[in-house]
């Protein structure tokens, strides 16, 4: 593996400011593509917070978005699990892609166990990262780390890549890197700090659960029928292997909660793929609807099996039927989501008026936010 193939250099000195807080107004992100990797720690004190970032995941998917309301911006996301040398695992990796249902699948597969002994690979964590990811090189992304941990690197193992040098290369490459800390262990805070000071981003302490709270709306119940009905609507096409991956992915969107199914609608319409239900698969309404495939042309084998019993002009009028209804039911989800986010955005501004403490999504939000229009 490239990590262990590159030994340790001398530590950079700690040269580059963290960026300026206050934004123009007038500044403008005009970022085509924004990549986000989720490092986090997923030993046992961590498990508050995993389970948190489960429920929010698409709602910062939103906000990636809401940044600039007439931009179409395209948002990745990667995951990196990591633990400590002894542990079943020292990192487990999902690379970059803008399949959000996959990485959503991913994360909720993410359980905190282990640990206990305090400093955990941050360094091999973060290095992977910068390195092995597959980011973007173009001008038109802003690339961002977030390293999500409550202890400190080890610094006393061989063939590591410490964390000022693995700065250096995403300074080179142009990635940001932002530090969470979960709870308050000073030493933490310490290396946190200047992990985020080297990396060019934010620094942030949270509560140790991650201080996420769920805002229930009125309206949460009909878009959760509506997405249903949606989901329940589509079909998966394709070789078996194919189709099997729709049916696991269709599984996860039904049972998301009423919460998290309605920020998935949301990120849909927003992001302006209301037809696109489940990303990254054969999904033979939105492809159709999208002139990619013909009926005719599709294998029988390769057919849903709602259709591979049907003439073909049943398939054709069951299809341009299926279309239709969509349609119908996108539009009025529209308005629910229009209210829905409305109430949620007073809720939100009320409970953070409330506490002094951010949460790890309010704080994610605000760096994004910053990051895109100053960076």
């Amino acid at each position: 593996m490239k990590y262990l193939q590159q030994t340790s250099a001398l530590a950079i000195s700690i040269a580059i400011a963290t960026m300026a807080i206050n934004t123009p107004a007038e500044a403008s992100s005009r970022y085509e593509k924004v990549e986000v990797a989720f490092v986090l720690d997923t030993t046992g004190s961590m498990s508050g917070l995993i389970e948190g970032a489960k429920q929010k995941i698409w709602s910062i998917a939103n906000e990636i978005i809401d940044v600039e309301e007439d931009s179409q911006t395209k948002v990745s996301f990667a995951l990196i699990g990591y633990r400590d040398r002894g542990d079943a695992y020292v990192t487990k990796s999902y690379d970059m892609t803008d399949d959000i249902h996959g990485i959503y699948g991913n994360l909720l597969q993410f359980q905190a166990k282990g640990g206990g002994d305090r400093p955990e690979s941050v360094n091999q964590a973060l290095y992977e990262a910068v390195n092995d990811l597959s980011w973007s090189s173009d001008g038109k992304t802003l690339r961002m780390v977030f390293l999500v941990g409550d202890a400190p690197p080890h610094m006393d193992y061989d063939n590591d890549i410490q964390y000022p040098q693995t700065a250096r290369m995403a300074n080179n490459r142009d990635i940001i890197i932002n530090t969470i800390q979960a709870g308050r262990d000073s030493e933490t805070s310490r290396i946190w700090r200047t992990i985020a000071k080297l990396g060019q981003g934010d620094y942030v302490a949270i509560p140790q659960d991650g201080g996420m709270q769920v805002i229930n709306s009125p309206y949460d119940q009909d878009i959760e029928v509506l997405q249903q009905r949606i989901s329940n609507s589509t079909m998966g096409y394709g070789n078996a292997e194919t189709r099997k991956k729709f049916r696991s992915k269709r599984d996860t969107v039904l049972g998301a909660s009423s919460s998290v199914a309605s920020d998935m609608a949301e990120y849909r319409l927003k992001a302006g793929k209301s037809n696109q239900v489940i990303t990254g698969v054969n999904e033979l309404i939105e492809d159709y609807e999208d002139g990619k495939i013909k009926l005719e042309e599709i294998a029988v084998d390769d057919l849903p099996n709602e259709l591979k019993d049907l003439s073909v002009e049943k398939r054709q009028a069951k299809v341009e039927t299926l279309v239709a209804e969509r349609a119908q039911l996108n539009k009025k989800l529209k308005t629910l989501v229009k209210q829905r986010e409305t109430f949620v955005e007073t809720k939100r501004k009320e409970n953070e008026a409330k506490t002094e403490e951010d949460a790890f999504d309010t704080q994610i939000r605000k760096s994004i936010e910053r990051q895109m229009k100053s960076k």
